[in-house]
C-alpha cells in the first residue's frame, strides 16, 4: 500500500459552550472550516479533505 503525504495546514475552533442557540451544527462546522482555511490561506478548491472532531 503506497504512503500518502498528509499535512495539517490550518486550524479553526468555534466558541466552546455546552449549547449555542445562535447556530446549528452545519453552521458551526462551517465556522471552524472557514477559520481553518483562512488560517492556512487556502480556498475550498485547494482542500482534499477536512477532519472534524468533537470531544
Amino acid at each position: 500500500m503506497p504512503k500518502n503525504d498528509v499535512a495539517v495546514v490550518g486550524i479553526g475552533q468555534t466558541k466552546f459552550r455546552s449549547k449555542r442557540r445562535d447556530v446549528n451544527i452545519p453552521e458551526m462546522i462551517y465556522e471552524a472550516a472557514k477559520m481553518a482555511m483562512d488560517d492556512a490561506h487556502l480556498e475550498p478548491k485547494d482542500i482534499d479533505a477536512i477532519l472534524i472532531g468533537n470531544f
